[in-house]
């Protein structure tokens, strides 16, 4: 009972160290929130004085060379000095948790926030969410590399920085905690749901109080809806879905037109950003540069007509796929939200019935969702965001219902996974989450079945035969003193002939000392051992008490749960 109380201390304190150092990423999140804002405005102002007022340029060829002037500078930025900076940044967050631990160097930080307010200031078309996500992440790893965390601790931190970064750009605390959750990691119990949480909930706190702009989208008006409706939003989920399926697929044609050009790799973003500026330079004030919330506020404020919305919505996503697939850096978060709008006002404007300004709101929520395969977030997000919580269940029905139809089109990549299964990564999230959080505890086998030291073979023989367990832990007066498999009874029999081995002592057989697994460890930790030593079955003991045997886990064991999370999953 005592030793029970140790175990429950530690891991309390783990908890708590881990809630303490979400509070201190939340509060890094929402500065490097504000700070990314910032930047983005200074540099939108140096290429606005540089274009506009020195080179005395007009639009569409001033919009044009603003774009092209910045990807001149972001090229070498992201191609040479800091690659992970390049793209839209949350695929760089994934490939750290699968493939390093969550360790993010520092750099990845300034340097990435530099490209991104350069990226979006000159006019070239992405997002903020993408490099206050990554930017969120690094600090997040940061502080868990200073605080020498486990492996899922560390990535669970990484999560939280993400969390409170996209929470204080969107001032969403659900939103951003939930992006966390279901996009980056899939899958969190509730107590690694808690630090999360509590980043987002502090990265909020910090960004309004130093950004204070509220709510990211003005709504005219209450959006209203009838629950005779809901058959329609449905529809709209399929159509939306559909729509984020083609979405997905031009963004990452651009991707690969760009990568197949000659020459040097870092003048691509010049040639996108400067092509979409002068795309862009045909819409002013219409936000196909930029982030482009000034263009949604239009379409919500019922100011565009159909055409011209679907127009915008057509130049909106192949400013971007110029944009960030040449390898500006900058989200996708923000022009999905601008194509979504766009197309669900214009559907809207076409059913017998409901209001417009609810179908534009759920087609941001029904395009993100089905392109980034996150239907939860969306749901609470964009009623957060806009202050339209009485959508939530007609925006839930479209969410979910294009999450259903891209999914199927898509084959089950989305946005975010495409880029790294491009590079030969499987993007199994949720079985690296597995490893690093389920405890042996938690699947061992217990009572075990034990063999005496000082039994007969003849006895070994018995047990096995009634209980065919691959091996079994020996002790000597209770307590652990080795181990013995049917493979060491078969070699015994092999090596001195049967009589003679019946009359041996298991303890002349067992391997000792034996390779033990503790409870509160995690299921990577027991594998690694059992790799390391090349045994396929651990007895599990006390920290305190290693001659008392409380359990006993196999690979098998470690495989079949997580085989069974990944089908509760894909199920």
């Amino acid at each position: 009972m005592a030793t029970k109380r140790i175990l429950l201390d530690r891991r309390s304190l783990r908890h708590l160290k881990l809630d303490v150092l979400a509070i201190i990423v939340g509060v890094l999140g929402g500065f490097a929130a504000y700070f990314l804002r910032a930047t983005i405005g200074a540099a939108g102002e140096i290429y606005s004085t540089l274009t506009r007022s020195i080179l005395a340029l007009s639009d569409p060829t001033a919009t044009a060379a603003s774009a092209l002037l910045g990807g001149l500078v972001v090229g070498p930025i992201v191609y040479i000095l800091v690659t992970e900076a390049r793209g839209h940044g949350v695929p760089e967050v994934m490939a750290a948790l699968l493939e390093r631990g969550g360790r993010i160097h520092w750099k990845v930080a300034p340097i990435k926030i530099l490209a991104a307010s350069v990226t979006i200031g000159s006019g070239g078309s992405a997002g903020r969410e993408g490099p206050i996500a990554q930017t969120g992440a690094t600090l997040g790893s940061m502080v868990g590399q200073l605080a020498k965390l486990e492996p899922h601790e560390q990535k669970i931190i990484v999560a939280a920085g993400l969390a409170a970064g996209v929470a204080a750009t969107f001032n969403a605390p659900l939103g951003g905690a939930l992006f966390a959750i279901e996009v980056l990691l899939r899958i969190a119990g509730p107590v690694d749901a808690v630090p999360i949480v509590l980043a987002s909930v502090i990265g909020t706190v910090v960004g309004e109080e130093l950004i204070g702009e509220g709510i990211t989208f003005r709504v005219p008006r209450l959006p209203v809806w009838r629950p005779e409706e809901i058959p329609l939003f449905i529809l709209h989920g399929i159509i939306l879905g559909l729509a984020a399926s083609v979405w997905v697929r031009l963004f990452y044609t651009f991707e690969e037109v760009f990568e197949k050009l000659p020459g040097p790799k870092w003048i691509r973003p010049a040639i996108g950003m400067g092509l979409a500026g002068f795309i862009a330079g045909f819409f002013p004030g219409l936000g196909v540069s930029g982030v482009g919330y000034e263009g949604v506020e239009k379409a919500l404020q019922g100011q565009l007509a159909v055409e011209m919305l679907l127009l915008l919505a057509i130049a909106k996503a192949v400013a971007t796929g110029l944009t960030v697939g040449s390898g500006g850096s900058g989200g996708i978060f923000a022009p999905s939200l601008y194509i979504g709008s766009m197309l669900g006002y214009a559907l809207g404007l076409q059913y017998p019935l409901g209001d417009p300004l609810a179908f534009s709101l759920a087609g941001m929520a029904a395009l993100f969702a089905g392109a980034a395969y996150a239907p939860l977030t969306m749901s609470i997000m964009i009623p957060e965001i806009s202050g339209s919580f009485t959508l939530i269940a007609p925006i839930m029905a479209s969410a979910g219902t294009a999450y259903v139809v891209s999914r199927i089109v898509l084959g089950g990549s989305n946005i975010y996974t495409i880029k790294l299964e491009r590079r030969g990564v499987r993007v199994r999230l949720l079985t690296s989450l597995i490893m690093d959080s389920v405890r042996v505890g938690d699947i061992m086998s217990s009572p075990v079945t034990t063999v005496r030291a000082d039994a007969t073979l003849r006895e070994l023989e018995r047990l096995a035969a009634e209980k065919p367990y691959g091996g079994y832990p020996v002790v000597d007066d209770g307590k652990l003193v080795g181990i013995v498999t049917r493979r060491d009874l078969e070699r015994a029999i092999e090596r001195f002939g049967y009589e003679k081995a019946m009359t041996m002592r298991v303890r002349d057989i067992m391997t000792s000392p034996v390779i033990v697994a503790y409870p509160d460890e995690t299921l990577r930790q027991a594998l690694d051992k059992m790799n390391r030593y090349g045994v396929s079955r651990l007895p599990v003991v006390q920290r305190g008490a290693s001659d008392r045997v409380i359990g006993i886990v196999t690979r098998r064991d470690i495989l079949e749960a997580i085989e069974k999370a990944l089908e509760e999953e894909e199920g």
